[in-house]
C-alpha cells in the first residue's frame, strides 16, 4: 500500500520573460565583461608601451574581470559579481590618475585605453544590476498575486 503526499509541488511552466531576462543578465553581458576583459589583458602585452605599472595594472585588472565574468557565464551572476566588476571599472578609471600621482607616466594610450574599459565595466555592471533588480520586482510583484491560501 503506497500512500500519496501532496506537497504542492506541481510543476509550473518557467515564465518566458524571466528566462529570457536571465539569459541576458547571465550570458549576454557576462560575454560582454568576458570580452573587455580579453582587451585588457592583451591589449597592453601586445603593444609593449607604457609603464610597467600601468600594465600590471591592467594584467590585474583583467584577471579579476575575467575570473568574475567567466564565473557568471559558467553559474550565473548575482550582485557580488556585479558589485566586484563595477568596482574593478571604477579602478580602472581612476588608476591612471592614481598612478600619475606616483610619478610613474601613463601614456595617453594606455590612459584612453584604461578610461574607456573602466567605462564599459561599469555601465556593464550597472546594466545587469538594473535587470537584475527589474526581474527580482517583477517576480516579486507576481508572486504575491497568486499566492492562495492553503486548505487545511
Amino acid at each position: 500500500m503506497a500512500i500519496d503526499i501532496d506537497r504542492g509541488a506541481a510543476f509550473r511552466a518557467p515564465d518566458r520573460a524571466h528566462v529570457m531576462r536571465q539569459g541576458i543578465h547571465d550570458q549576454i553581458l557576462g560575454l560582454l565583461m568576458l570580452l573587455a576583459s580579453v582587451v585588457l589583458l592583451l591589449f597592453p602585452m601586445a603593444t609593449q608601451d607604457g609603464s610597467k605599472d600601468a600594465q600590471v595594472n591592467e594584467l590585474i585588472v583583467g584577471l579579476v574581470v575575467a575570473f568574475a565574468a567567466g564565473a557568471r557565464v559558467y553559474r550565473g551572476g548575482g550582485v557580488r559579481s556585479d558589485a566586484l566588476v563595477g568596482l574593478a571599472g571604477v579602478w580602472l578609471i581612476l588608476s591612471p590618475f592614481v598612478l600619475d600621482t606616483r610619478n610613474t607616466a601613463v601614456p595617453t594610450a594606455s590612459r584612453t585605453l584604461d578610461i574607456v574599459i573602466g567605462s564599459v565595466l561599469v555601465v556593464l555592471s550597472l546594466v545587469s544590476a538594473a535587470v537584475w533588480w527589474l526581474d527580482r520586482t517583477r517576480r516579486t510583484a507576481r508572486g504575491a498575486h497568486r499566492k492562495t491560501p492553503r486548505a487545511a
